[in-house]
């Protein structure tokens, strides 16, 4: 029997309170559970030196020192709604000795971005912490800003293949702050909806913690082909 995605409520200062007391230890949970699905993020976003890329969310910045690695000669963004997280976002990036990047306070809900602005979007963990209903609204927003032919690589807690798995969502359900809200969620209907071409959808496990990390891409035709893993 399929899960149902357990509701949830947005409130932009209850999610930086959230992170601000977490901001401390997140690099840890994130090697021992999140790391496996930011590698597979980076194989799938394939950046070619020289692109524009937002990362919205970038938390610690963890994800995104890889990308600047691989996009020196290009422009990066970034943005973050905890200024916690973005505080040591930036002290990360800083050491690597590059100019080529922005670093601000932004909400997923509405991105200070002109239209097809980006070759490449990224965001790690961030839509599982949303609201369902607030899916296609956030998404529309990452696809608004892709230029055509634009590539979105999204990871997020994911309901799991296996019984351990499940785990999880149990956690997620009873104690929902020791996830700051997250939970596993499936948004490729959501993504399809608002218009993108779902490419390839990957279920990964990382210490029993469940993830999907999907590609996707805003066409200029009316197509998509779907890779599942």
């Amino acid at each position: 029997m399929e899960e149902k995605t357990l509701k949830r409520e947005f409130s932009e200062n209850k999610v930086k309170d959230s992170y601000a007391k977490v901001a401390w230890f997140y690099d840890f949970w994130a090697l021992l559970t999140e790391s496996k699905a930011a590698r597979k993020v980076i194989e799938l976003a394939s950046i070619k030196d020289g692109e524009s890329i937002l990362e919205v969310a970038v938390g610690t910045g963890q994800l995104l020192k890889e990308l600047l690695k691989r996009n020196p000669n290009g422009t990066n963004t970034g943005t973050e709604l905890s200024p916690g997280m973005l505080s040591r976002a930036k002290k990360r990036v800083s050491k690597l000795g590059l100019d080529n990047y922005t670093l601000e306070t932004g909400n997923a809900y509405r991105l200070p971005f002109e239209d097809n602005s980006f070759d490449l979007l990224v965001n790690n963990f961030m839509l599982d912490l949303l609201p369902e209903e607030d899916f296609e609204k956030v998404l529309s927003e990452f696809y608004r800003v892709l230029k055509p032919s634009g590539r979105l690589v999204t990871s997020t807690m994911a309901f799991g293949q296996r019984w351990y798995n499940k785990f999880w969502h149990w956690v997620a359900k009873r104690f929902p702050g020791l996830l700051t809200g997250c939970r596993p969620v499936s948004i490729v209907s959501y993504l399809e909806k608002v218009g993108f071409s779902v490419e390839e959808v990957q279920q990964l496990s990382q210490n029993t913690f469940p993830a999907e990390v999907i590609r996707a891409m805003k066409p200029d035709e009316k197509y998509s082909f779907v890779v599942r893993h």
